[in-house]
């Protein structure tokens, strides 16, 4: 668990939620980071969860189209965790407080909810996972929640109720591959659960060496795992046996992302690596700039990357070379997504809380920033 490295010796971008999980919530209703913000897009609106609301965005123009916040007794629950969308138009948020509420993706409307998941002092901090109409919501309690996605109805739970809840608690979003779902969490294991049931597959859960705070990638037979241990480490998917691990110099964070063969991601030492597939062999490697804690993305081509000081790149996918480099205001912590020729941006502690930029040129194509009352 996160508890047992000294404080001192985590990098900035960990201390801010560290130090929230560790202290509880105490003065949560006063509006300001206490970690950053959670995105997502159903591609024609972007939803960023931050603080005190979840804000719908047009991506075409940048304009709010709604925005939801807590009742007035309920002012302190924060959004942060990235909110899942269904293809009908559901959207589920998680709060600092462990519930989950499904809106209407159209206008924000409540749709049912707030559903306690467990003790108030827990948090939700990966995105919940939609698959049909079942929701899978991960949470810092140590337990993963299947809930029924039309009604909020409880399917099952994993580690069961009966059972004690994992160490460390989970912060990733599960991931589901047919009648399997995947799910890493801080003790260091990963996870394999029966979809319909909750119930473990795979008995003997195999160590990843280190905490995991982002999803695993299922991918050509593989399951990739980035590790505080400093390594991405590649499991067998069908039996959890490490193919290959490749180390760098600090925790890996985010979640790789993959394209023709190789796989993408940085660490927080500031650089971007690009490993083969096959043989976890280093095809490249480049400094982007301070902790890089966010995912990449991966577009044919090109890979899109942020640091935690703000700077937003393209580079060549083959080489690593750089086609273009912005800096933004505040600190860049959160997942960027591609949405056709447009790069999603969201920031901590800057100007603006959501930024479009033009993947071809890096050029801004809006920005949101919410008003006060907003």
């Amino acid at each position: 668990m996160i508890a047992k490295v000294p404080l001192s010796l985590l990098p900035t971008s960990l201390l801010v939620i560290a130090g929230l999980l560790l202290a509880g919530c105490a003065g949560a209703a006063v509006r300001g980071a206490s970690s950053w913000p959670g995105l997502a897009t159903d591609g024609s609106l972007a939803f960023v969860a931050y603080d005190q609301a979840v804000y719908a965005v047009e991506i075409e123009s940048g304009a709010l189209r709604w925005t939801y916040t807590a009742a007035a007794e309920e002012r302190g629950r924060l959004f942060y965790a990235p909110p899942a969308v269904s293809p009908d138009g559901t959207l589920v948020v998680g709060d600092f407080l462990n519930q989950i509420t499904a809106l209407d993706s159209a206008d924000g409307s409540e749709e049912w909810g707030p559903v306690q998941l467990s003790g108030s002092n827990q948090r939700i901090i990966g995105a919940p996972t939609v698959e049909g109409q079942d929701l899978l919501v991960a949470s810092s309690d140590g337990r993963l929640y299947a809930r029924d996605l039309n009604t909020g109805q409880e399917l099952w739970e994993f580690p069961a109720a009966s059972s004690k809840p994992l160490v460390g608690g989970l912060w990733s979003a599960p991931v589901v591959s047919g009648d399997r779902v995947f799910v890493t969490a801080l003790d260091h294991n990963l996870y394999v659960l029966d979809r319909a049931t909750g119930d473990l597959l795979w008995n003997d859960p195999p160590s990843l060496g280190g905490a995991v705070a982002d999803s695993p990638v299922l991918s050509n037979g593989l399951i990739l795992v980035g590790t505080f241990a400093h390594q991405l480490r590649a499991l067998d998917a069908e039996r959890g046996s490490i193919q290959w691990s490749f180390d760098v110099e600090d925790w890996v964070w985010g979640a790789p992302a993959v394209g023709d063969g190789v796989a993408y991601f940085g660490d927080l030492s500031g650089v971007l690596h690009a490993v083969s597939l096959e043989s976890g062999a280093e095809a490249w490697r480049t400094a982007v700039g301070t902790s890089i804690s966010a995912s990449p993305v991966y577009d044919q081509e090109r890979v899109f990357t942020v640091t935690e000081d703000g700077v937003v790149s393209a580079r060549e996918a083959a080489t690593g070379g750089e086609i273009w480099q912005r800096t933004l205001q505040g600190q860049l912590l959160s997942d960027p997504i591609l949405v056709g020729d447009i790069l999603l941006v969201a920031s901590t502690s800057g100007e603006h809380l959501l930024t479009a930029l033009l993947a071809e040129s890096g050029a801004t194509r809006w920005s949101f920033t919410p008003s006060e009352g907003q």
